[in-house]
Order: C-alpha cells, then sequence, then structure tokens
C-alpha cells in the first residue's frame, strides 16, 4: 500500500483526502493503516527520512482508485444531482479542464501518447500560447510539494486544455 492514495473517514462523520499510505502493521490485533500528508510523503520520498504517521484502523482508510468501467461518466452538474451518501466516500469525477475555473493545484490527468498521465498539479491557469492555442502548465505531484517546501521552481510541461481532465 506504500504510496496509495487514501480517503481517511467514518461513516455518517466526514472524509479527508489528499494523503497517502504506507503499509499496514498489526498492533494489537488490529490492522492499522500508518496515513500521511501528500507534502509529508513526497518530502520522505525526496530525502529518505521517515515521517511520524497517524495510525488509522483499516476500516476508517479507503484507497483511491481509478474507475474501470470503460463507460465515460459524466459529473454530476445540478444540486440534487450531486447529493451524495455521507456512508462512504463520494466519487470524484474527472472534468475536462476547459470547464473548470480555478485550475492551479488541482489533480490533472494528461492526455498523451495513448495514455493518461497522472500525479500531476496544474500550475497556471488556462492560457493562450504562442501558436495561438489554449493550453495549461502541468508538474509531478512531487515537484509541486517539493515546489512549496523548497521554493524550487518545478519542472513544468504545458498541456493542451483539450487533452487536461481535471479531478473535480
Amino acid at each position: 500500500m506504500r504510496g496509495a492514495r487514501v480517503i481517511i473517514g467514518s461513516p455518517g462523520q466526514g472524509w479527508r483526502g489528499d494523503l497517502r499510505a504506507d503499509d499496514p502493521l498489526m498492533r494489537e490485533g488490529g490492522l492499522l493503516v500508518p496515513v500521511l500528508s501528500e507534502s509529508d510523503f513526497y518530502r520522505c520520498e525526496d530525502d529518505g527520512s521517515e515521517a511520524m504517521a497517524a495510525l488509522y484502523p483499516a476500516d476508517q482508510v479507503w484507497v483511491e482508485k481509478p474507475d474501470e468501467d470503460s463507460e465515460r461518466k459524466i459529473a454530476p452538474r445540478h444540486l440534487f444531482e450531486r447529493i451524495v451518501s455521507t456512508e462512504t466516500p463520494c466519487v470524484r469525477y474527472p472534468v475536462p479542464a476547459s470547464e473548470m475555473y480555478g485550475l492551479v493545484g488541482r489533480r490533472v490527468w494528461h492526455w498523451r501518447g495513448g495514455e493518461f498521465a497522472f500525479d500531476l498539479r496544474c500550475v497556471t491557469e488556462a492560457y493562450e500560447n504562442a501558436s495561438g492555442d489554449i493550453a495549461v502548465r502541468v508538474c509531478p505531484e512531487r515537484d509541486w510539494y517539493r515546489w512549496a517546501r523548497t521554493g524550487k521552481a518545478p519542472t513544468m510541461d504545458e498541456a493542451l486544455i483539450h487533452l487536461v481532465w481535471a479531478e473535480g
């Protein structure tokens, strides 16, 4: 499970995302999952250090995974379509980046070479590039968090807006 994106919470209470898990461990007869913020996860990956991770009972940790259903799902737009159950984390639908405002910092997927590149963050809002195309700049999540920690600007790629999907 090391590095898996996870959501923590309790049915009927609430949920928190943008977290990463480490390998589960048994303690006092229960299965516990170490969970830490993505920024701490990437800091530890970069410098080889250890972070203090909160331990959660396995039944309070939900692993994020892509939907294997090949049928394209459209994010609900109207309030009554977006009402969810509080018993499980809500489904996050990919939304075309061209339909969103506030892209900076969002998780995005970039369609390139016949597949999606993921674990990316959007670094800019949409802009018109020198060729007259509408684009955004994206960077690997590891670089996004390193930028916040060290001030070193990330390595960015330009992505045409119609090839980028954002987490809604």
